[in-house]
């Protein structure tokens, strides 16, 4: 009987999966949590009063799905990419832009997860709440930023994944439609 090994770019690209698929599960649950508030608050405001406060959560968790879908769109390519004038220089010049593309949009996911984390902890020190509820701020920019985080680590594994397949002379596969 034999036995698979696997190895430790196996094993990270196995986490990075489940990661990122575990963040769409959580985005969906707070996406259909703030329908539900919505559908709550309108038929609350048609038979007794609305909810109070439903806007501030469903801002909240309308802002948390956001972060919470972006690892999976990197994962999977989902990106805006042009690939109309490259696409004739044949597959390596692909490979080599789709590369660039990772880099820069790690760069970019970096640059704003390091200006949340600021935000983050100015919210947090300023003691800022909702105006409704009085529910600190903070909560949700730490959950946003741990988010970030998770983007910043899938971003990285998909540029070593880049980097696998071009030593390896492989295509890199991109979204649908992508190449």
């Amino acid at each position: 009987m034999a036995t698979a090994v696997s190895t430790s770019f196996e094993r990270l690209e196995r986490a990075c999966h489940s990661l990122a698929s575990a963040l769409v599960l959580f985005g969906g649950f707070c996406l259909v949590v703030a329908c539900a508030l919505t559908v709550a608050s309108i038929v609350g405001s048609v038979t007794i009063r609305p909810l109070p406060g439903e806007i501030e959560l469903v801002e909240a968790l309308c802002g948390l799905a956001v972060f919470a879908f972006l690892p999976f769109c990197q994962l999977k390519r989902g990106h805006v990419g042009v690939d109309i004038l490259i696409s004739a220089f044949g597959p390596k010049a692909m490979n080599w832009t789709q590369l660039i593309g990772d880099i820069i949009i790690a760069a970019l996911i970096g640059l704003v997860t390091w200006r949340h984390a600021i935000g983050t902890m100015d919210k947090f020190g300023n003691g800022e709440t909702t105006p409704l509820l009085l529910l600190p701020v903070w909560w949700g920019f730490a959950i946003a930023l741990a988010l970030l985080v998770a983007n910043l680590l899938v971003c990285f594994y998909v540029i070593a994944a880049d980097i696998r397949d071009i030593r390896r002379g492989k295509t890199i596969v991109a979204a649908m439609g992508a190449h």
